[in-house]
Order: structure tokens, then sequence, then C-alpha cells
């Protein structure tokens, strides 16, 4: 299937609870969208734990963790009305870690708050690809941050390098290829061709029906 220009944003934003982190039911729906999750009851249990934490936060704010519950289902009922199909971006994009392993790159999708966590994790998949019989050669990664971003603004940056000593060289060589598997697809890619700049690519739409 040929990938077709983006021309909206994610359905979600036509939803009733719009994905948002200024608001209880918009972080909800943002949590979803971005899909870094073993099953909704992950997030579910996630809002409930927090709930006291938070209440002062956000001006619709459940009144106690006993009213998350309901909040909860009424945005996931949402969601699975307005995203009933997988798009060509996101489809892409849940395939890219296998088919990055198999070139030897391991890839943290939605792992870590940040560059740092990411790495971190993304060493953890190394070992684990290593004891598998994989022969690592670098690593990609994605964000919870960046995750949001794609959400929000179909604004994707990943980011990439080699484990031990710097390697500038070595790291390009990886970045390129992720560049090339990216093109390959028809997603649209920027990259300065420095070992320090992360991949853009935009805008994408990354849409995907929710079932558990």
């Amino acid at each position: 299937m040929p990938r077709e220009p983006v021309t909206r944003g994610h359905a979600t934003f036509q939803s009733a609870y719009p994905p948002s982190e200024e608001t209880f039911a918009g972080d909800i729906m943002l949590r979803l969208a971005g899909g870094v999750w073993e099953d909704t009851d992950e997030i579910r249990d996630h809002f409930v734990e927090t709930a006291e934490d938070i209440d002062d936060y956000y001006p619709d704010g459940p009144a106690s963790a006993d009213d998350v519950p309901a909040i909860f289902d009424r945005v996931l009922a949402e969601y699975r009305r307005v995203v009933t199909d997988v798009s060509y971006d996101a489809a892409f994009l849940t395939a890219l870690p296998e088919l990055l392993l198999s070139r030897g790159i391991v890839m943290s999708w939605g792992d870590g708050f940040d560059t740092g966590e990411a790495v971190e994790y993304a060493a953890e998949l190394a070992e684990v690809a290593r004891d598998e019989g994989y022969s690592v050669r670098g690593y990609a990664y994605v964000h919870t941050q960046d995750i949001d971003r794609l959400v929000m603004t179909g604004h994707l940056f990943v980011g990439f390098g080699v484990f031990g000593d710097r390697d500038d060289a070595a790291a390009r060589a990886i970045g390129q290829e992720i560049v090339d598997i990216l093109r390959a697809a028809d997603l649209p890619v920027e990259w300065t061709g420095s070992a320090d700049a992360r991949i853009e690519s935009q805008p994408l739409l990354y849409e995907f029906p929710i079932d558990d």
C-alpha cells in the first residue's frame, strides 16, 4: 500500500477528550494514543495510583482515586470511537524495531523519559539481543517525550549511536542506515548527517485502534 500524504492531525483531536498534558482526560488520551503500555489496565492503574498527587495539577482532576476508572473508561470509549484503523506510519513504526534488529541495531521505542534513560534501555536490549545470537552494531531510540510529540504534532525524532567509545564514523553509518530505511518506506526524512543530530520525520500520522 503506497503512503499517502498526511493532511490532518491525530483523530483524537476531534474527540470529546483531545490529547493534552494540561487536562486529566487529555493526559489519559495522550497515553492511550502513544501506545507505550502492555495493556490498557496498565494505564488505568497508573492514573488510579497517582490520582491524589495530580488532583491539584489538572483543572478537571478526579475528586478521588475511586473516580478514575469511570473517567478512564469514557476516554477509552472515545478513543475507540474516533480511531478505527491502523495508519500507514503507525504500522511501519511498529515494525521498525524488529527490522532494525535484523540489521544489528537495537531500538528502544518509548522507553525512558529522556535520551539518557532511553540509551540505558537500549543497552539492556543489546544484552538480550547478544544473548539471542545477534551481532549488535549500534542503537536507535525514541523516548516517551518523543512519543508524546509524535501524537501531538506528527513530528518524530529518532536518536542513534554506538555503544562503547565514541566513534562518529560508525554512528553516522548507523544514522544513514536508519535514514535509508525510513526513506524506503516513503516517510519524509530530515537529517544533517551529523553523529550528534537526531533524525527527524514529519508530518506523520501515528494511529492504531485499541482492542484490549
